[in-house]
């Protein structure tokens, strides 16, 4: 059995508070790539985990009982009582710590998986539920389809984009980013909490997306470009490229992402980004039509 999880982009991410428990409660526009990790489970007496692909050894030096995969598919075992294993294999195809939901999409992905692989017909609400107590991001990626998310993650509206793909450039500078040093930044440098407000769930073409997104920012943006001025250059290179119409960074960091006015623009900057930064990830991709 085989199951993707899909890359994870922050259109928009504004912090609008934090709980007594040191929660920060969130607004962002979650959209879904058609890149992503692939997950193949396997049957075992046992559980068990193999991380192999291209960014396999960024993550198989530490304990596989701190894995993220690992810990969703023993807390679902465990919930259900379980007696029966599984051999997953993760084949990691984009980077890790990158502001891209990565480990988080394929929690999701995991706990999708042995539902229907352990025949549990568990509702998606149960597998949220599940899923929030190991990570925030984790129930909008169950969800798997674009929307709004607040709260610290389990608040999910979902929401229509535009039927026209818009080519996406993504690019990250092939190091992790500290989710934890990012937020320390931005409480260290905040003057006040971005308001919360109601956001429209509707596009109906490109242009409104982009005027909307136009309005509002990340606000974790200038706490990672404060620790990595790479990232600015990053952002200031992409929106210098013809075409492109919006560059923002996803999440924490440390992965940019930029919309195309066509595919074409795109294919020119990808070119020029890769003469100008060698050692870096990138790819193009668009929005996913349906997240697994």
């Amino acid at each position: 059995m085989k199951i993707t999880a899909p890359a994870k982009l922050n259109l928009f991410l504004h912090i609008t508070g934090q709980r007594d428990n040191g929660y920060h409660l969130l607004e962002s526009l979650f959209a879904f790539t058609d890149l992503g990790d692939v997950i193949s489970i396997e049957p075992a007496a046992t559980l068990s985990l193999t991380i192999e692909g291209p960014f396999a050894a960024t993550i198989t030096s530490e304990p596989v009982e701190k894995n993220l995969v690992y810990r969703a598919a023993l807390l679902l075992q465990k919930k259900q009582a379980i007696t029966q294993g599984a051999h997953i294999v993760l084949t990691k195809q984009i980077p890790v710590g990158a502001g891209l939901g990565g480990g988080s999409a394929d929690a999701a992905a995991i706990l999708k998986g042995l539902n229907q692989f352990w025949h549990l017909n568990l509702s998606i609400e149960t597998l949220c539920e599940m899923g929030l107590s190991l990570g925030a991001d984790i129930p909008a990626c169950l969800v798997g389809q674009p929307a709004i998310v607040s709260g610290i993650g389990e608040i999910i509206e979902p929401i229509v984009l535009p039927p026209t793909p818009l080519p996406i450039l993504l690019i990250n500078p092939n190091y992790p980013l500290s989710t934890q040093s990012v937020f320390h930044e931005y409480k260290t440098s905040r003057t006040a909490f971005t308001t919360s407000k109601k956001h429209t769930t509707l596009f109906t073409d490109s242009s409104t997306l982009l005027d909307y997104l136009s309005k509002n920012r990340n606000d974790l943006e200038p706490a990672a470009t404060a620790l990595y001025p790479d990232i600015q250059t990053l952002l200031d290179t992409l929106r210098q490229q013809s075409g492109c119409k919006l560059a923002r960074m996803s999440g924490s960091g440390a992965t940019c992402f930029a919309f195309f006015q066509e595919i074409a623009f795109a294919e020119t900057a990808i070119q020029t980004l890769k003469t100008l930064f060698p050692s870096h990830w990138m790819e193009l991709s668009h929005f996913a039509s349906d997240a697994q």
